[in-house]
């Protein structure tokens, strides 16, 4: 099995924002989906690979944010807006982001 798709992913579209591991130079973001261990998010610059961000995000219909330390994977360009699709991995997250990412993922859309 492909190891990037050993965990169901979701599709999720809502607006979020990355910054660096100091809270630093918040940069806007939107997931496109998500999974257990890592996120799609589409950002308007490339980021590099091995690099660590925080994202930052709700769930749609919730007030509760979510900051989680990932690692970028990969980042490629997509469309002609010079806008880069991203994919990563969760390095740090909070048990309760944990479990609001579980249930929005293992729970059937209404």
């Amino acid at each position: 099995m492909d190891p990037r798709r050993e965990h169901v992913r979701r599709l999720l579209q809502v607006d979020a924002y990355i910054t660096d591991l100091h809270g630093d130079h918040p940069a806007p973001a939107q997931i496109i989906d998500i999974s257990r261990m890592g996120v799609a998010f589409v950002s308007d610059r490339q980021l590099l690979a091995d690099a660590q961000f925080v994202l930052s995000f709700c769930f749609p219909g919730s007030s509760e944010r979510n900051d989680i330390t990932l690692t970028v994977l990969h980042s490629n360009p997509v469309g002609t807006q010079g806008r880069y699709r991203n994919g990563a991995r969760f390095l740090s997250i909070s048990d309760a982001s944990a479990e609001r990412i579980f249930e929005y993922v293992t729970t059937a859309p209404v």
